[in-house]
């Protein structure tokens, strides 16, 4: 796997930092298949929680800070316009989602739903079925 390389790094309405990052790869002559990488780290913070009962609850199930990923690809990109093409991926970004992902409410409601996924099974940390005899 290669390195990735940091793009840019945002400071959303709601104190939060979304990192953008290259992750790019050639796949064929001059050609690449552009992938731009967002990141944005939430921390398990009092802020985010009804009360410290909930925050505590939280920290035993969720990692620290919890993270958010989207990745956004274009296929078949000339390397010369590897940069414009990651610019424009980083500003789709911020015009579709940015809004929300810097909404107060964000953070909060990111929690909650990756805590109702990791109550119910289907999570971050849910094991993997196993097949017997296939």
């Amino acid at each position: 796997m290669t390195e990735t390389t940091l793009i840019r790094q945002i400071i959303l309405p709601n104190s939060l930092q979304l990192v953008c990052r290259d992750d790019s790869r050639r796949y064929f002559g001059d050609y690449l298949l552009v992938r731009l990488h967002a990141s944005l780290a939430i921390p398990l913070e009092s802020r985010f929680f009804a009360n410290e009962d909930e925050r505590l609850a939280a920290q035993l199930i969720l990692p620290d800070p919890l993270v958010y990923c989207r990745c956004a690809e274009r296929m078949g990109v000339p390397s010369a316009e590897l940069t414009g093409v990651l610019e424009s991926l980083v500003e789709d970004l911020l015009t579709n989602a940015g809004e929300y992902l810097g909404s107060v409410e964000f953070p909060a409601r990111y929690i909650q739903a990756e805590l109702r996924k990791a109550r119910s099974g289907k999570g971050r940390r849910a094991e993997l079925p196993v097949f017997r005899d296939a």
